[in-house]
Parts: C-alpha cells; structure tokens; sequence
C-alpha cells in the first residue's frame, strides 16, 4: 500500500493559527532540550533576522488520522515545536500583540474551555502539567522566575531563559525593529512538516513511524520499546489501572539505567524466552511487529500485569548475572568470553537459561552456571565460520527452554584453526587464562578485564630475537596478548614488565618468568600450550553429553 503522505514547507503562522491541537503521543520520550540547544536556536534564529535571511529549523513528522483529523499527532519534533511554542508565549509576553498570544491555545469546540495548542501525553514527566502552567503566565510571573530557575522543570527553567534572551534583546532595537523582529518570527521561520494519513489514527501513526524511521538521522531513534510501553499504558488505562503502570514502568527504567542495559534490550530478551518457548528457531522477526502483530504474542494473550511480572523477572534475570560476575571471578570471566564473541547473540542464551531456573523457582547455583557458560563457548566458538551463528542459538534457546540437551561441539582442529578465527582472539586469550589460571577462586577480579597485546612491533628491545620476516604475524597471534589485572598502559615492555611479574594471577606472572622482555622461545612455548590448552577444552567428548546443559 502507498503511503499517502504530503509534504509542505510551512511558516509558523500558518503552523499555529488553526484549530489544530498537535498531540505527543504517550510513547513518545520526555520534552529533553536544555539550556543549550534552546540558546542555539536563540542564536541562529537572531543572526538570521539580522542578516534579514529565511530560517529553516528542520522537519517534523505528522499522523493525521481521519478519525481525528484536528488532533494530528507529532511523531517527531516535538523538542522543535514545543520549544518554538515557548518562544512565542515570551514574544506574546514582550510584544503585549494578542493575536500572538491567541497562537498558544485553541478553544474548545464544546465546552468553549482554552486548551494549550500542545497536548503532552507523555507520563514519565509531568509536561503537560508545565506546558499549562507556563500558558497562563504574565510578564511578572516571567519576572520572579528568574530567581529561581534551578527549581523549575525543564519546560518552565527554558521558558525563562528564553524571556531574558529576547528580553535583552529587545533593549538592544528600538520598537520598529522589535515589532519586525516577531513578524519575521512567524512569517520566515519555517518547518516541513511531513503529514502521514489514514483512515484512523492508528494507521497514520504506523505510517509515519515508517517514514520516521527512514529519513530520521538527528537525536534519538525512537525505540520500539517507547511504542510497546505506550501498547501497555493503553491496556492499563482501559481498565483504569493508568497509575499503576506508569509507576511500574518507572521502576523498570530505573533499574535499566542501574544495570547499563535498554528497556528495548529487555524487550528483545522476552521476544526470544517467548520464541525458544515456541520453539521457534527461524529468522528473528521485527520487534514491533512480533509484540503487536505475532498470535502468540503477549499483548494479545495476557494482560498487562502478566506482562510486566514477566519483564520484571528478565530484569531479575540481568540483576542476578550481574551479582554473579561480581561475586565470581569464574562467572566474571566466562561472561566477559562470550561478550568477546563477534556476535552478541550468544548473550542472550545466558539470559534464558538462568530464566528458566529463576522462573521455576529454583536458586541460582555457581557451579550450574559455570558449566552452561563452558558448553555454550564450546558451541559458539567452533561452530563453522560458513554458517550464521544466530540459529545455531536460537536452537540452544529452544533447547534450555525445553529442557533437551545441547548439541556437542564436533570440529576438526586445523592447523589454522585459531588463525581464521582472529576476530576471536580476546575470547580465546581470556579463556586460556580461565583454564591455567590457579587463583581465580581466590583473587579478585574486575568484572569487565582487559585484554593487553605484550609486546609491540614497534618496541625491539622487547622482542629483539624474533625472526623480522614473521614479526608481523607473530605480534597479532593470541600468544602475544595476555589479560591484565593492572591498568592498561601504552608504554614500553620494560616499564610494563615489573606489573607482568608482580601480577597476583600465575598465568600473567609466568609470561615473562622474571624478564623485562618476550623472548621468541618463551613466544613460541606458550603459543603452542595455548593451542593445546584450548584444543583440549573445546573438543567436548562423548562422555560428556549427559551433563551438558
């Protein structure tokens, strides 16, 4: 179907004086522009008066359903149009020109009520509530603000910026140029909108999140996860249980920021719990349009609150591997070797194996998680470079949610097996320490290591008995990287070497054996106890199956 779009470009008079209301839909984020941008566009808006120039400030977005057709929703652009609104609610305020401040509002058709021409939907901040505020302010309200900035909210705090801004302005021109200076304002700052109809608001709105999504390329991309939340606020307010879910909606961003992950990351882990559920092991659909389109989807099966249990349990999921890798230095660096893996994939299979215990209701043991993160590394690190490692795990995650063992990992170890896998080589080097290494039970390590290339080609001194024709080769071998357990330094290897063999970890301590260089047959010894090392651990036995998952 084609997209029935228009696209025209529009001053800011032909903008506001209309009976439009323009709507933030509650997926949208929070009003978010600082001190900062809205003095850039103070800026750029009075040099261009000054050079008697057109301003441009960008495009927005647009659904306009035929349903609703005086409610157009912004899809994008809000920070621009609503800081604009600002604008002319401080001209409306200096000018004392009323058709100005008729610009702010609309009356309603029914009730013959006032209304802001912008209505804020968004609940994680209070928005509306300061877009109301801010429209019945008189010149001394602007006055007495000033002194307290600092305690307002976002909208409000710009707001006085902006009055002192055009204030001091005003003191520089004389009334003619003032008077020029608000015409130009709403006659030669312009905006395209690109309005996107259909034949209800839902479908203008999917249509233009299309067109979003293909010509976006400035601040941030509108999540999924923003549409998804906007789904659930709609399925608890029908049932008015509004309040309820925004509350726990913030508790879930809130631990999103505590463990450095996305809600749309979260999002993503239940969309594959709910596939290896189904057993499902094909091609990962669109996030989107798995959660409102798929039949067994949980916007379609379940309520809201089943839902947010279950988003909470994978935040549960997150909490618990993070407490592991802390309190673990085994997890720790088991975790950090598969986080090495060219693919990000792999993760996600950790995150539905301890689902399923915690879902059970079963406690989370060390040593369980330990031997699923070696038969995992086993799998993702020999699986054939030929293939596409993502089916490969969504089969892993049917099978752990199913409760069916996993594959063994079978490959024929040649003689470049780790050379064509050099894109592996940090999660090779961590997992050859986590085989030697004697003191992991005991030493406490970072959560998140380092890797840290020995020696350099550039340092001689460091390998001055290593062949020239392979020293290119011989530097990018694994064996010439170590895990550090120090900070990470670019300085010589005789500088480093003291940290090297002070290290609190035998397998660092040993590389050098007491040098200030890398000699090319201490190189050679470890490259080849590497290799057998590894060789050793990841060609899994058939004795082995049984305890595999």
């Amino acid at each position: 179907m084609a997209l029935s779009l228009s696209a025209e470009q529009k001053n800011l008079r032909s903008l506001f004086i209309n009976d439009d209301r323009y709507i933030v839909p509650s997926f949208q984020r929070p009003y978010r522009w600082t001190k900062k941008e809205t003095k850039q566009l103070f800026d750029d808006i009075t040099q261009a008066f000054n050079s008697n120039e057109d301003y441009f400030v960008g495009n927005i977005v647009i659904a306009r359903g035929n349903d609703d057709k005086a409610r157009p929703q912004i899809i994008d652009g809000q920070q621009r149009i609503l800081t604009l609104w600002m604008y002319l609610k401080v001209l409306a305020i200096l000018t004392n020109v009323s058709r100005l401040e008729e610009m702010l509002s609309i009356r309603d058709w029914e009730d013959d009520k006032v209304l802001s021409k912008i209505d804020s939907l968004v609940f994680e901040e209070a928005d509306q509530s300061g877009i109301e505020d801010l429209l019945t302010w008189k010149q001394d309200d602007f006055k007495s603000k000033t002194k307290e900035i600092s305690k307002l909210g976002l909208i409000q705090s710009n707001a006085v910026y902006i009055y002192k801004w055009l204030q001091e302005y005003f003191n520089r021109i004389d009334n003619i140029s003032q008077t020029a200076f608000w015409k130009y304002f709403i006659d030669r700052v312009y905006l395209l909108p690109i309005v996107l109809d259909g034949k209800d608001m839902a479908e203008a709105t999917t249509r233009a999140l299309t067109i979003f999504e293909t010509i976006n390329n400035r601040g941030l991309d509108l999540a999924d996860a923003d549409i998804l939340k906007a789904k659930l606020y709609e399925m608890a307010s029908s049932i008015k249980e509004g309040d309820d879910f925004i509350s726990q909606w913030k508790d879930l961003g809130q631990k999103c920021v505590e463990l450095n992950v996305s809600v749309n990351d979260v999002f993503r882990y239940y969309l594959r719990i709910l596939r290896a559920k189904n057993d499902q092991t094909t091609s990962e659909p669109n996030l989107r349009n798995f959660f409102l389109n798929n039949d067994f989807s949980p916007f379609k099966t379940k309520k809201w609150k089943t839902i947010m249990a279950e988003l909470n349990l994978i935040e549960s999921v997150l909490e618990n591997i993070d407490a592991l890798k802390r309190s673990s230095a085994k997890t720790a660096l088991l975790y950090q070797v598969l986080q090495e893996h060219s693919s990000a994939i792999p993760l996600s299979a950790m995150v539905i194996f301890v689902y399923t215990i915690l879902e059970s209701g079963n406690k989370l043991e060390e040593q369980e998680v330990i031997d699923f993160l070696e038969n995992l590394i086993r799998i993702c690190y020999t699986y054939d470079l030929s293939q596409d490692i993502k089916y490969k795990v969504f089969d892993i995650n049917a099978r752990v949610m199913n409760k069916r063992s996993l594959p063994l990992s079978t490959t024929n170890f040649s003689d470049d097996f780790f050379e064509e896998r050099r894109r592996y080589r940090n999660g090779f080097v961590m997992l050859y320490h986590y085989l030697v290494e004697d003191n992991l039970n005991t030493t406490e390590i970072d959560c998140f290591l380092k890797v840290e290339r020995i020696v350099r080609q550039n340092d001689s001194s460091a390998h001055s008995d290593w062949p020239a024709d392979t020293i290119g080769q011989d530097i990018e071998n694994m064996a010439n990287f170590s895990i550090i357990d120090f900070p990470k330094s670019y300085k010589s290897l005789f500088e480093r070497s003291l940290l090297y063999n002070s290290s609190t970890l035998d397998s660092v301590s040993s590389i050098l054996k007491g040098k200030t260089y890398y000699s090319y047959t201490d190189f050679n010894e470890r490259k080849n106890n590497m290799q057998k090392t590894l060789s050793k651990f990841l060609i899994q036995s058939e004795g082995e199956k049984d305890n595999n998952i």
